[in-house]
C-alpha cells in the first residue's frame, strides 16, 4: 500500500484545452521540450525533411496544420510522472475532447492574449467546471500586440465565474516582450529568443529594481509594467491554493509558447498547482486512487496508430491500484476474462511495453477488440465506472463504397472507425439504400477524417451525401409505446436507432424540433441518450 500510496502522489494528469490557433499544440510542444521529452521542439521545425509536430501524428493532421486526434504524451520531471493529452482544438472533434477530460485531473486553458476567451474555450471550460476539473491559465502569444492585460483577467472573472490570480507578469508585450516577472519570488525572468524557438530560451534572473531589468526594456514599456505590477500588489488578493484545486480560482501565467517565455514556470506550476489523481464514482462506491485492487476505464479506442501493424490501441485511464503485465481483469460490458499482456506506454505514435502503472496514469492496450469506449477494466467485477458523456450529433450523411470489389477493405475500415467513435452509425427506419451507411458526428470534418483514413489506411474510395438533418433526439423512456407510431412527424424528419437500439427521432430545422414537442408532449424528446437499466 506504501508504493501505491508513494507512486500514487507524484502523477499529474492533465489536458490542454484552447480554441483553435490559441497555440495548443505548440505549448504541447515546448512543454515536452522543458520536460525533457523532447531535443528539439517539432512544431516549430517542420521544415523540409524536420520532424513535424510530436503530437499530431496523423498524415491529415501533418496535411492541414491542425488536431483533429487526442494524444497522450507521458514522461518523468522532477521525480514526477506527467502525462499530458494534447486534444482536438477544431470545434469539430469537441466530442473527442469530452471524453479526453473524463481521463484527466487538471487542465491547462490556453488563451490568444489578443482576443481574449472564444466559444470553444467557454464551451470546453463548462466540461471542466461540470467535472470539477481545476484550471491553470497560459495567457500565450504575448510575442504579439495584445488586448489590455487587465481586461483579460477582468474577462476571466466575469464570463468564467472565476478568480484569476497573475503568478506572473509580462514585462512588455509584443515587439518589446521581454519576459515575466514572477510574483511570487519577487524576480524577473529576462529570456533571449532562440532560432524559431526550437531550444530552451536562455533566462536571467534579476529583481525588479535591478539595472539589467531597466535596460532590457525601453523607459515608456519599464514604467508600465513597474506601476500595474504595484497596482496587482495593492488590490492585495493573496493566491488560496485550496479555492484553486476545487477550481474557484485560476493561477494565471502569461507566456509566448513558440518562443518558449515562460514555459517552464507554467510546467513547474503543474507539479505544485495541479492535484494528483482523486477518487472517482463507481458502482461500487467511491473508488480510492490508492485502493490495492486495479480499475480503470477506457476513453478512447485508435486504429491504425502505426502504418505498419493495422492493429487498435485501447486507451485506458488507471482509477485505482496497480497495473502490472499480465494481469486478469474482468470486461465489465462482456463479463468475460482477460490476461493484459500486450500493455504500452505512449509517447503520440511511439509506443514501449510497460511492466507496470498506477492510479492517473494512461497505458495503451493493443489488440483486444472486445474493448469499446466507456467499457471498465477491473479486478473487481462490481466496479463499473460511468464517466463518458455522448451527446446528440448536429451532422449526418450517408456513405457508400462506390468499387464492390472492395467491399471486405471497407467494410473493415468503416467497422473500425465506428469502433473508435470517430463518427456514429445510426439504423433508419426506413432503410431506403441498404448498401448505405447513414453516419452521424458533431461536425463535418468528422466526415472528411473518415474518408481520408479509409482512402489512406484501408486503400479505398467512398462516397459521401449529405443529408438534411440537422438535430436529434432520444425518445424518452416516458413515451408510451405507440406513441410516435401515431403521430405525422414534420416535413423531412425521419426515426431512426442508434447503435444500443435506442429509438431517435431526426429534425431538419429547430422549428420541426419545436413543432413536434408543443404539438405531441406525450413525446418525451431527450438531449442525452436515456439512462441504462
Amino acid at each position: 500500500m506504501a508504493d501505491i500510496k508513494s507512486e500514487v502522489s507524484r502523477r499529474r494528469t492533465f489536458a490542454i484545452i484552447s480554441h483553435p490557433d490559441a497555440g495548443k499544440t505548440t505549448l504541447t510542444e515546448k512543454l515536452l521540450l522543458y520536460g525533457g521529452a523532447l531535443q528539439l521542439a517539432g512544431s516549430v521545425t517542420a521544415r523540409k525533411n524536420q520532424s513535424s509536430s510530436a503530437s499530431d501524428w496523423m498524415e491529415l493532421e501533418r496535411k492541414r496544420g491542425i488536431s483533429v486526434s487526442s494524444t497522450v504524451l507521458q514522461f518523468d520531471y522532477e521525480g514526477h510522472r506527467i502525462t499530458l493529452l494534447d486534444t482536438p482544438g477544431h470545434k469539430d472533434f469537441s466530442e473527442d475532447t469530452y471524453r479526453v477530460l473524463t481521463a484527466v485531473d487538471a487542465a491547462v486553458m490556453v488563451i490568444d492574449a489578443g482576443k481574449g476567451i472564444e466559444p470553444q474555450t467557454l464551451k470546453l471550460f463548462e466540461v471542466c467546471r461540470l467535472r470539477g476539473i481545476p484550471i491553470l491559465t497560459f495567457m500565450n502569444k504575448l510575442d504579439r500586440e495584445t488586448r489590455d492585460l487587465l481586461e483579460l483577467l477582468d474577462e476571466l472573472e466575469n464570463m468564467l465565474q472565476l478568480h484569476p490570480y497573475p503568478v506572473n507578469w509580462p514585462m512588455g508585450v509584443g515587439q518589446r516582450f521581454k519576459g515575466v516577472y514572477d510574483r511570487t519570488t519577487q524576480e524577473a525572468h529576462m529570456y533571449e529568443r532562440t532560432v524559431r524557438g526550437a531550444y530552451k530560451a536562455p533566462v536571467s534572473v534579476a529583481g525588479i529594481d535591478d539595472p539589467a531589468v531597466k535596460d532590457a526594456l525601453d523607459a515608456d514599456s519599464y514604467h508600465h509594467f513597474v506601476e500595474q505590477v504595484h497596482l496587482l500588489e495593492a488590490a492585495g488578493a493573496g493566491f488560496d491554493a485550496t479555492d484553486a484545486l476545487t477550481g474557484g480560482t485560476t493561477p494565471v501565467y502569461f507566456g509566448s509558447a513558440v518562443n518558449n517565455f515562460g514555459v517552464q514556470m507554467l510546467l513547474d506550476a503543474l507539479l505544485k498547482h495541479a492535484p494528483p489523481p482523486a477518487a472517482r464514482a463507481s458502482t461500487a462506491g467511491l473508488i480510492q486512487p490508492t485502493r490495492e485492487s486495479f480499475s480503470g476505464f477506457v476513453f478512447k479506442i485508435q486504429g491504425n496508430m502505426d502504418p505498419k501493424h493495422r492493429d487498435r490501441v485501447a486507451f485506458v485511464r488507471v482509477v485505482s491500484g496497480k497495473f502490472t503485465r499480465d494481469l486478469t481483469v474482468t470486461h465489465s460490458r462482456t463479463g468475460k476474462s482477460f490476461r493484459l499482456a500486450n500493455a504500452h506506454k505512449i509517447f503520440g505514435r511511439d509506443r514501449e511495453i510497460i511492466e507496470e502503472a498506477y492510479a492517473g496514469d494512461v497505458i495503451g492496450l493493443v489488440g483486444y477488440s472486445d474493448f469499446g469506449i466507456g467499457d471498465t477494466l477491473s479486478e473487481d467485477p462490481k466496479v463499473v465506472f460511468d464517466e463518458i458523456p455522448r451527446f446528440a450529433p448536429e451532422c449526418f450523411a450517408r456513405i457508400s463504397n462506390p468499387n464492390p470489389s472492395k467491399y471486405k477493405p471497407f467494410a473493415k475500415g468503416l467497422e473500425q472507425l465506428l469502433r473508435e467513435g470517430v463518427v456514429r452509425a445510426l439504423v433508419p427506419r426506413d432503410m431506403g439504400d441498404a448498401k448505405a451507411t447513414l453516419l452521424a458526428a458533431v461536425g463535418p470534418l468528422q466526415f472528411e477524417v473518415a474518408q481520408f483514413r479509409l482512402q489512406s489506411e484501408y486503400g479505398v474510395e467512398s462516397r459521401l451525401e449529405t443529408m438534411p438533418w440537422t438535430l436529434a433526439r432520444w425518445v424518452g423512456p416516458n413515451t408510451k409505446p405507440g406513441a410516435v407510431d401515431a403521430v405525422a412527424l414534420p416535413m423531412q424528419s425521419a426515426r431512426v436507432k442508434d447503435e444500443e437500439g435506442n429509438e431517435m427521432i431526426l429534425f431538419p430545422t429547430p422549428w420541426s424540433l419545436q413543432y413536434l414537442s408543443e404539438k405531441h408532449p406525450e413525446i418525451e424528446l431527450l438531449r442525452l441518450p436515456p439512462a441504462k437499466r
